[in-house]
């Protein structure tokens, strides 16, 4: 199923020049606005407890999403963090190949605390990634599905990483005069989805206005009994600061039953839409 995914993603479009640059300014504006909907957020459907670990992305550290994680635990969540310092600030690699082996060490890092948080409180543990770390975040529940209860992803690069702004420092080897590695590449997106079968929920949110990923690789690929891609209208540096986002991540959290038909909102619908998974 990886090699299908990766040859499916091929709109390898990075995102508008014009949401690239708009990307700091409309961070503010989700910052302001999510104190503004504070009562509409505290309305949302109460957690019941487990905890949920948040994983930064490429170059973020725990404080880049503190913000969420006191809305989590304001909702009833024991909200930790990944507690590894600055994501993949020391990793100068010479191809994708060696930043995908520090991949794996950095997972390995991860899940020894992911075990030992199953192990203290006898209950699985959700994980938000935020763009790199919702690679970090995909590839643990198909690895270790006994310690983690449900993933979701936010603004996460799951395909070919030419389709992001920030490729060149992704595949700092690459550039218009040298030739493309393509099985470098199909080994950085299938790597992804290796290691077993996945029988974990995921919940992958991507953004048509994103702009570092591009929506073309920004879905995740598996079977829809277990993975949902939903459009949310955020900027990518704003994913852990977007009170819709906040939103929508406080109503997958709660069983089925529990959810509020955010998709069905004729309010919300321009906003919030759930897109079919391949």
């Amino acid at each position: 199923m990886a090699e299908v995914s990766y040859m499916r993603a091929r709109d390898l479009r990075p995102p508008q020049l014009r949401h690239s640059v708009m990307e700091f300014g409309r961070v503010v504006l989700e910052m302001g606005s999510t104190a503004m909907l504070a009562p509409v957020l505290q309305r949302l459907p109460a957690g019941d407890g487990h905890t949920i670990m948040t994983i930064p992305g490429f170059m973020g550290a725990d404080g880049s999403t503190s913000r969420l994680r006191k809305f989590l635990n304001g909702r009833g969540y024991k909200a930790i963090p990944w507690g590894l310092g600055r994501n993949a600030s020391e990793v100068r690699p010479a191809s994708l190949d060696a930043f995908l082996a520090h991949r794996r060490r950095t997972e390995d890092l991860i899940a020894e605390r992911i075990e030992a948080e199953y192990r203290a409180s006898g209950r699985k543990v959700s994980l938000i990634g935020w763009s790199l770390g919702g690679l970090y975040s995909v590839a643990l529940a198909h690895r270790f599905p006994q310690w983690i209860r449900q993933v979701i992803t936010l603004g996460t690069p799951y395909g070919d990483p030419r389709g992001t702004s920030l490729y060149n420092l992704m595949g700092r080897v690459y550039n218009d005069q040298v030739e493309v590695d393509e099985a470098m590449l199909a080994r950085w997106v299938d790597y992804t989805y290796s290691g077993g079968e996945l029988r974990v929920p995921v919940l992958a949110l991507f953004s048509e206005s994103d702009g570092i990923v591009g929506a073309g690789i920004a879905r995740c690929e598996g079977d829809p009994r277990y993975v949902s891609n939903m459009a949310v209208m955020a900027s990518h540096v704003g994913f852990p600061f977007n009170p819709l986002v906040f939103g929508v991540i406080a109503n997958y959290l709660v069983e089925p039953q529990q959810r509020w038909a955010l998709c069905d909102s004729p309010l919300l619908r321009p906003f919030v839409r759930l897109v079919e998974t391949a």
